[in-house]
């Protein structure tokens, strides 16, 4: 896999129907507690919706998605890689070419949550300059983790 080939595409808005069922098949391979009720709400919900997706040929391997937190901050949301392509910084690629897409669209703020045992998503947030900013136990007893970056 060392030299595959990766394809990365930016979608503004409701991803189509075909886009969505490729992205929940990884996020349903990358979460094992996955709500796709939840997923779908929150897809058709929110406002200045930005979803990058990764295709090694012409199957979907990896994607990140995100929205506005408010008139200064975007909030990426979740994202994931399939294991088996895991390794290849996709990952890294997906976060910079999110945070490209939102300085355009005039965001200075990059808000972002993780838990304790997504260890590597945790590392590759504060390599990638973010702040611990709080933690905090939700509703459901998952403690997370906020970490913002400022965009310069």
């Amino acid at each position: 896999m060392g030299n595959a080939k990766f394809t990365f595409k930016t979608l503004e808005g409701i991803p189509s129907k075909n886009n969505l069922n490729e992205i929940l098949t990884v996020y349903k391979s990358v979460f094992e507690d996955y709500n796709i009720d939840f997923f779908n709400d929150r897809i058709h919900q929110k406002e200045d919706l930005l979803t990058l997706l990764c295709y090694h040929q012409k199957q979907l391997i990896g994607f990140k998605i995100g929205y506005k937190y408010n008139a200064s901050t975007f909030y990426s949301w979740v994202g994931g890689v399939l294991p088996e392509y895991r390794k290849n910084g996709i990952g890294k690629q997906l976060s910079q070419l999110q945070e490209q897409a939102i300085k355009q669209k005039g965001y200075n703020t990059l808000r972002t949550k993780s838990m304790n045992r997504f260890k590597p998503m945790m590392i590759l947030n504060l390599k990638n300059g973010f702040d611990i900013k709080s933690v905090y136990t939700n509703k459901t007893g998952q403690t997370k983790i906020v970490f913002e970056k400022q965009l310069n």
